[in-house]
């Protein structure tokens, strides 16, 4: 005599395989979005200073474009966070601490902004530059994966920023040459101290490339947006899975349903 139980426990089995593969497959086809909305203080280098330079890059399609920009560190506030924990955010979403990440659009200070995140956005150059940043940033005392986030001063923000377009739209470190140049940086030394100026930072931190750990990209997200500057910041591993691996987490329930159902047919 057949037994029921048996065919309806197998049967609700594989309903459930099925409904997680279903799930698992419409998870990796439309991944889970976050957003944040970012409001930019109105001094947008508050808290660190800015160098007034000159930069020349080139645009799509061969042309390039020549002009005077502040250099330095953003800072905002965080708020609408949409599928998104605020723990990613470093110090607060009441202090967030940025960089441009593109200079084919604009920002100001003041302006609101509503971004998509892109956790696996940061490039591999970029990656390269601030992890030799962080080691240079860190010597003698333990090692801070987010130091480029808090500059000292105005020169070493500006000198970060620099290294962060040299590496987005360069294939070398030399800002006097190649498809990123900038001029007119605050000297080796700048004011009555003898303060260390933005080409010293740079000089420093491109020195320390080669000799240096890349930032593990878990450590940041870029911040994107059509009609604004994107931006990059910090991004602190949580408990909680990141929107891009949530698939990956339902691929292995699938998978786990999966091995249990021919366990049983076994």
């Amino acid at each position: 005599m057949p037994n029921h139980n048996n065919a309806i426990r197998k049967f609700k089995s594989s309903l459930i395989a099925l409904a997680l593969t279903a799930l698992a497959v419409s998870v990796a086809a439309d991944p889970v979005v976050a957003t944040v909305t970012v409001k930019f203080d109105s001094n947008i280098f508050n808290g660190s200073g800015y160098d007034s330079v000159n930069i020349t890059y080139g645009l799509p399609g061969g042309d390039s474009r020549s002009e005077g920009v502040a250099a330095g560190r953003f800072q905002g506030t965080a708020s609408h966070l949409v599928n998104i924990d605020p723990k990613v955010f470093v110090d607060s979403v009441d202090d967030l601490f940025m960089y441009c990440h593109d200079l084919y659009e604009g920002i100001s200070g003041g302006r609101s902004v509503k971004y998509t995140v892109d956790f696996n956005g940061a490039m591999p150059g970029t990656l390269d530059f601030l992890g030799a940043v962080n080691s240079v940033m860190s010597m003698g005392k333990t090692y801070d994966p987010y130091a480029w986030l808090h500059p000292v001063n105005g020169n070493q923000g500006a000198a970060i920023q620099l290294g962060i377009w040299e590496s987005l739209y360069d294939t070398g470190w030399d800002l006097n040459t190649g498809n990123f140049i900038a001029t007119g940086l605050n000297p080796l030394t700048t004011g009555a101290n003898g303060m260390p100026g933005t080409a010293t930072y740079y000089g420093q931190f491109v020195g320390a490339i080669d000799s240096t750990d890349a930032l593990e990209r878990k450590y940041t997200m870029v911040l994107k947006a059509n009609g604004a500057q994107d931006m990059i910041t910090g991004d602190p591993p949580t408990d909680i899975p990141e929107p891009g691996s949530l698939a990956l987490v339902v691929l292995a329930l699938a998978g786990l349903a999966g091995s249990r159902q021919l366990r049983r047919k076994a």
